[in-house]
């Protein structure tokens, strides 16, 4: 009997399911902790690190899984894709170390059959082969005999042929090396050392978070909040870019933090909107809401706006009146690259001159 499973590709803020097609393969993490070795991932269960059931997700994912078994590419209750597993073994790559600030470099190639997309909507209840399902792992068996009846008639139509290639990010860049580049771009010495000690902050401050935030060792504490996401990340990396106190305005006029041109910080000075949310919170799909804000003010020189996490960094701007649904500048600091997988066509170092107060003011054309 042919091996059937089901992968989840994200969540509606964060999917990314549209990677798996477009490059033949499906991902999951943690992958942070290296290639999977038994011992060493489940030393993170006994350090309370991660939960037995997602590291029992992941030791299927590399052990169980054969050339020719099906999957299935679930987003929520309905399957988007299927596919059939490639004859390659499995492999941790580093490509996708930061998938919309995921670590998902647990990776098995997939042939997706794209030309079977409408018959695979078309055998599915309405509701979704996982309707019944409260909650769905991440990655699991399917041995639903209703499910399976219902694929059985696509299985026999999967075709094989040559898989597409995985694509390439270059390597995050060294903090000399970013210093090197931001000075290039004519950020003077000394703000490209308190940009490099802001950047420095971060990663302990992310590390922390990352330990004594929701950890499962702790699942009441959900530090960061959003106001310390304001207090103790966004704001401190923008004042080291140039920006003074005097210009950042937190939650002005329902925006979690504003900046200014100029003082008096009155709605003609407005030049940066920003919406912060909770660490490892979703970002996609959520310019609407700071986008309204700026409109309701009628903030008419405000022409960008920023969504962060306080790890991640979204950049969006504004052109003849219309938002950009793409973000044009993007920066991780945990892992600064000049391109990046996802949003395509961002350099984080031109994002971080779109930032300074003088940066803000211009155009960012998206491209390296």
């Amino acid at each position: 009997m042919t091996n059937v499973w089901q992968i989840a590709a994200g969540e509606p803020r964060r999917y990314y399911g549209d990677l798996f097609v477009e490059h033949d393969a499906m991902f999951m993490g943690p992958g942070r902790h290296g290639r999977y070795e038994k011992a060493k991932y489940y030393q993170l269960v006994d350090d309370r690190k991660w939960s037995p059931s997602k590291i029992g997700q992941i030791r299927r994912f590399v052990e169980k899984v054969q050339p020719c078994d099906v999957v299935l590419l679930r987003c929520g209750h309905r399957a988007k894709a299927i596919g059939t597993v490639a004859d390659e073994d499995y492999a941790w790559c580093d490509t996708f170390d930061d998938v919309f600030g995921w670590d998902l470099q647990h990776t098995r190639r997939v042939v997706w059959q794209e030309r079977l997309k409408e018959e695979l909507h078309e055998v599915q209840p309405k509701g979704g082969f996982f309707a019944g399902a409260r909650q769905k792992a991440t990655f699991s068996a399917v041995n639903d005999p209703t499910v399976r009846e219902r694929v059985e008639p696509l299985l026999s139509r999967c075709q094989e042929r040559p898989l597409k290639p995985l694509p390439e990010v270059p390597r995050p860049l060294k903090l000399a090396e970013l210093g090197r580049d931001l000075f290039a771009r004519g950020l003077p010495n000394d703000a490209v050392d308190k940009t490099l000690a802001a950047i420095e902050r971060l990663r302990r401050l992310c590390q922390w978070y990352e330990e004594h935030g929701p950890a499962v060792r702790r699942p009441m504490s959900r530090r960061p909040t959003e106001h310390e996401v304001v207090a103790h990340m966004v704001v401190p990396f923008l004042l080291a870019l140039g920006w003074s106190e005097q210009l950042l305005a937190v939650e002005w006029k329902q925006i979690d933090l504003a900046g200014f041109s100029e003082t008096p910080t009155r709605e003609s000075n407005c030049v940066l909107a920003c919406e912060a949310k909770a660490m490892w919170h979703g970002l996609q799909n959520l310019l609407d809401q700071p986008a309204k804000y700026v409109k309701k003010r009628k903030l008419t020189g405000c022409q960008k706006v920023l969504l962060t996490d306080g790890a991640r960094l979204y950049l969006y701007e504004r052109a003849d009146g219309k938002w950009g649904e793409e973000p044009v500048g993007y920066v991780n600091v945990n892992a600064i690259r000049t391109r990046h997988l996802v949003p395509p066509n961002t350099n984080a170092v031109a994002t971080i001159v779109a930032l300074t107060p003088a940066g803000v003011v211009r155009r960012l054309s998206k491209g390296p």
